[in-house]
């Protein structure tokens, strides 16, 4: 068995994946102890040629080519073929430091760790660095991971619900029949990451530089397609699929409660990509889809700021849910054009 499985979903990403490969390499562990899997998922550009001209250079390099999937199959197709001990997720265009897996390792062994949060970086486009988030302060024990969750979070910006810079024991992934849920275009991290966290016993933080993540323009997050009818279709499924995992999986009543929070946002998402289009276009018809799919009314319990806010909305006053929310959205629009407005007086 080999110690790391690193796992890379190829899409229109060929100006960036030679140097996310590089950095994999440049590292202080034996080439022939991990493995790096590159899946191709229909790229229409050259990613494939750059993969296979770096296959020449380095031998721990596997490429596998599939029609256009989508990035969660692509994923699970990496899980698949995996052979290591631990699976480490990374996005094309981002990379990882220099000589930094031993120590990533090394810790998630010493530990037993199903789960390890490693430390980021947010890089803007000009390569400044817009934050860092190490979680340094939560290293020095081990966690359950829906303690790890609230945590890694902190104020909700800090700690995005993410894949990337987080070891996982590729055997707990297994054991648990745990892989990503396909057909969910935005934000699948975070359907994922929920049911993952929900059954983990042991979760680590490292506290550590890591991960460097990079801000791309074309990346899926800055499209105008998440707030499109696939985007809706998406979440409203992510939010089934939660609910189902909550409904049929032997959890205990902590483990239950934990779900309503991700659950709540993904149906808070679908409302809010309604909101998206002209006033009151989508709302009814995406609010009778939440019906027909028994979501009249959010579960409350367990659900924490700012999302049980706009849940208790809809459950009390579903019809006043798009006007509190547009109100809510023009009070921070001012209260921007008041900043904008006071850092340019000073």
């Amino acid at each position: 068995m080999k110690l790391l499985s690193i796992i890379i979903p190829i899409y229109n990403v060929e100006p960036y994946v030679e140097r996310c490969i590089r950095s994999l390499e440049n590292q202080d562990i034996n080439k022939k102890e991990y493995e790096i899997i590159c899946v191709n998922d229909g790229s229409p550009d050259n990613s494939q040629s750059v993969v296979e001209k770096m296959q020449q250079e380095f031998d721990n390099i596997i490429l596998i080519n599939q029609e256009n999937q989508g990035v969660s199959r692509a994923r699970n197709n990496g899980i698949e073929r995996a052979s290591g001990k631990y699976i480490l997720f990374i996005d094309p265009d981002d990379y990882i430091d220099a000589d930094s897996l031993k120590s990533v390792l090394e810790r998630a062994d010493k530990y037993d760790a199903e789960v390890s949060f490693l430390g980021f970086t947010f890089i803007n486009k000009d390569g400044s660095i817009r934050s860092r988030v190490f979680n340094a302060e939560y290293s020095s024990r081990v966690r359950k991971g829906i303690e790890a969750y609230y945590l890694s979070r902190g104020d909700g910006r800090t700690d995005p619900d993410r894949m990337w810079a987080v070891l996982f024991n590729r055997e707990f992934m297994n054991r648990s029949n745990l892989r990503y849920l396909p057909d969910v275009p935005f934000l699948e991290d975070g359907e994922f990451i929920a049911r993952i966290l929900c059954l983990t016993e042991r979760c680590i933080f490292d506290g550590r530089s890591f991960y460097q993540r990079t801000s791309r323009p074309g990346s899926a997050t800055h499209s105008n397609l998440f707030f499109s009818n696939r985007a809706i279709k998406g979440f409203l499924l992510a939010a089934k699929n939660l609910r189902s995992f909550r409904d049929t999986y032997p959890l205990n009543e902590d483990q239950k409660e934990f779900l309503n929070q991700p659950v709540c946002k993904f149906v808070l998402l679908t409302l809010n990509c309604a909101l998206q289009k002209p006033f009151f276009n989508n709302y009814f018809k995406i609010r009778d889809d939440l019906i027909n799919t028994n979501f009249k009314k959010i579960e409350l319990k367990g659900v924490v700021k700012p999302y049980i806010y706009y849940a208790r909305t809809y459950n009390i006053l579903p019809l006043f849910f798009p006007v509190n929310a547009w109100l809510k959205m023009i009070k921070q629009k001012i209260k921007k054009i008041l900043r904008q407005s006071n850092a340019e007086h000073n």
